[in-house]
């Protein structure tokens, strides 16, 4: 084999290698965008520059032009330990309000009825297959928190995302990349960095085949 073939050859397999690392962060950008939730152009940073592929995915990045994001809590060595699900509430909330604290925001304080109506929708999506603020019984995040005894006079804020894991459960490595995910996409990070929130809540789900529902809910 010449040269020239060898080198035709091995451009090939850097298009391939190329193409595959794209697809996955390509595909949810096209999706936030069609959902009405169009996503920070840095955010490919986060998962394509020399930092992400060597970080595995706990790689934050820096944020956009007009906010900040913090570095990961997590690293390679313990992202994946599984944990229980006050133990993931406890690490949103913390993430939440690093991120907050970064942009000159006050953090915000666990609220159990936020946490309660943000698990029983995270549950509801999975039981039923869909995946929607607005519940199939036509019910939205205000609804829900004043369906569980919430105050009807405070402003309600929801963010949700669908994924799938690995293995046999939930990890802070999983809350994390939601956080990451969500801080990246124009309208979630609105939620996120809300100036008159004080309070938040936080579900999660997980079906017997690995679906994941992440509900975010935070109030006045």
């Amino acid at each position: 084999m010449d040269t020239k073939s060898k080198v035709n050859i091995w451009w090939r397999y850097v298009v391939l290698f190329t193409v595959v690392l794209a697809f996955r962060p390509t595909t949810y950008f096209i999706h936030q965008a069609l959902r009405g939730h169009p996503v920070d152009i840095n955010y490919f940073w986060t998962e394509l520059s020399p930092f992400g592929l060597l970080k595995q995915g706990l790689y934050n990045g820096n944020g956009g032009a007009d906010w900040k994001i913090g570095q990961p809590k997590v690293t390679i060595w313990n992202a994946q330990q599984l944990r229980d699900e006050p133990e993931l509430r406890q690490f949103a909330l913390e993430l939440v309000n690093r991120d907050r604290t970064l942009n000159n925001l006050k953090p915000l304080k666990a609220d159990s009825l936020l946490s309660l109506a943000a698990k029983l929708h995270a549950q509801d999506m999975l039981e039923q297959q869909y995946f929607n603020h607005i519940s199939l019984d036509g019910k939205n995040p205000r609804d829900r928190y004043i369906a569980v005894s919430g105050n009807r006079r405070v402003g309600v804020g929801e963010n949700i995302i669908k994924d799938s894991v690995q293995g046999l459960g939930l990890t802070y490595g999983t809350v994390e990349n939601f956080q990451r995910s969500w801080m990246y996409s124009n309208n979630h990070r609105t939620n996120l960095l809300t100036r008159e929130y004080k309070k938040f809540g936080y579900g999660i789900a997980v079906g017997k085949t690995g679906q994941i529902y992440a509900v975010q809910m935070f109030s006045d």
